[in-house]
């Protein structure tokens, strides 16, 4: 709703209020700090714990490019449109899609430019990326120093609670609550929202996810609890997106309750999946990890008990990637028989030891191994059935780890133009708002094609920072 600004609380002055420290907020600060405007940040957490879910996140970015040392696998920007179409169910807004890929190449290289350095990413993915060193957190320290060089206002500890309007519905500040109390930020240009979704709100998530909901693992940071999401809607923003689903990983079942991080198991399409009752419940080998470890985290928290299992055996080891595909803070339970393993896991070791005999015996011993591609040595005539990279499990000592599904960011969003605007529930743009990032909608449905959430920051926050720049020059 429309606030007045009250005479006993202090006002700044500036030409654009970003709200959110992660990558879509950073990255509007400094585009249009760039662009010569006078910015203000405002990050909900203290400087040491800044950066939102980039801080947590590897950050990988998906973009149309040739094989090259990064990746092995080229992908076109027509590839890359129908495979975030594909793994979306056709439902993510084709305009923004169609923007993200077009502008992914610039925003690496914007990044490069900004002192940026990229490694090799997660093994047996399904097109190219590259990985930041460091993860997110590398990118958050290369980009805090220049925003901070150019002369960004960051302001830490300050969390934002309302947006303005003027007399015509035009957002023209945001009311935040800092170390000394309120403040009232006016901006000239326009208030962007990069502030991340619910995931870290407990209420929040039964509300929309369910009351099931309420005990996940929340991967990422503490401080996204939907502020920005429920001030613009207070405005009359339109919900967009799917605010019953979110994305996720299957991570080690004994990371911290917040705040966990990447720990992660990347490389189970080498092994076998199982439930606390020592049951297969899906198709490990459906399709390349990164379209499928979002979809697969949300199955395994419908078990009973929520926490699964995710078995070897020495062939998986000897991969090239299984240091980089294996990110837990737990050992593995290791053992030299398949009875001893299954009493270790507490699993039901009569159906544990029966569904493997049966798994092996469907294996196609005749197709090769590959696992860069998808190679369809299958396990067929059981179910659930393995499509790809059917590796028996007979080759000891057998490791089990165990990983529940965690949850990293919310689907749901703001509805919101190809210039990040905010649009109202009307389908009526709402002037000087915008919105970037997490704090999107429209982008993600039941599954995620992995490496694009960041990227989406990074292009549609600077998208926002351009537009409001410019609109900075009709305010003054």
């Amino acid at each position: 709703m429309s606030m007045r600004v009250e005479s006993d609380v202090p006002v700044a002055e500036c030409d654009v209020v970003v709200v959110g420290g992660g990558i879509a907020g950073i990255s509007a600060a400094l585009e249009a700090r760039e662009l010569g405007a006078e910015v203000v940040l405002l990050e909900k957490a203290p400087e040491a714990e800044r950066g939102g879910n980039t801080r947590f996140s590897d950050a990988q970015f998906r973009l149309p490019h040739e094989a090259d040392e990064y990746a092995p696998i080229s992908t076109t920007r027509e590839g890359m449109v129908a495979d975030i179409h594909r793994v979306t169910h056709g439902r993510a807004n084709p305009a923004l899609i169609d923007i993200l890929v077009e502008d992914a190449r610039e925003a690496v290289d914007w990044l490069s430019e900004l002192g940026v350095e990229w490694e090799k990413g997660f093994p047996h993915t399904a097109t190219y990326r590259r990985r930041p060193k460091g993860g997110g957190l590398g990118v958050l320290n290369n980009l805090y120093p220049r925003a901070e060089e150019l002369g960004v206002e960051c302001r830490y500890a300050t969390e934002a609670r309302s947006l303005f309007q003027d007399a015509t519905g035009r957002v023209i500040g945001v009311r935040a609550l800092g170390p000394d109390g309120f403040v009232d930020v006016m901006a000239r240009g326009g208030v962007i929202l990069a502030s991340g979704g619910f995931q870290a709100n407990v209420e929040m998530r039964a509300r929309y996810l369910g009351g099931w909901a309420e005990g996940l693992i929340v991967r990422g940071s503490r401080y996204n609890t939907g502020e920005g999401l429920r001030m613009a809607l207070d405005v009359g923003a339109q919900a967009a997106g799917q605010w019953g689903d979110y994305h996720s990983a299957p991570i080690d079942a004994n990371s911290p309750r917040v705040e966990g991080g990447v720990t992660a198991i990347y490389i189970y399409q080498l092994g076998v999946i199982v439930n606390g009752q020592g049951e297969r419940f899906l198709n490990e080998g459906e399709d390349f990890r990164d379209n499928t470890y979002v979809k697969f985290s949300k199955a395994m928290t419908q078990q009973p008990g929520g926490v699964s299992w995710v078995v070897f055996d020495q062939q998986a080891r000897r991969d090239s990637g299984w240091e980089r595909g294996i990110r837990t803070i737990t050992p593995p339970i290791e053992a030299d028989t398949l009875p001893d393993l299954a009493a270790r896991m507490g699993v039901h070791s009569e159906t544990f030891l029966r569904m493997l005999s049966d798994y092996n015996a469907a294996v196609d011993r005749d197709t090769p191994f590959e696992p860069s591609r998808k190679d369809g040595k299958a396990a067929h005539g059981i179910s659930p059935e393995k499509s790809n990279w059917a590796l028996p499990i007979e080759e000891p000592p057998f490791l089990a780890f165990a990983v529940t599904g965690g949850i990293t960011f919310t689907f749901g969003g703001l509805k919101t133009d190809e210039h990040a605007r905010v649009i109202d529930t009307a389908d009526r743009v709402i002037p000087g708002l915008y919105a970037a990032g997490e704090t999107q909608g429209e982008f993600f449905y039941f599954n995620y094609p992995g490496a694009t959430s960041v990227l989406r920051g990074c292009v549609f926050g600077r998208i926002a920072a351009r537009h409001a720049a410019e609109n900075r020059h009709a305010r003054r």
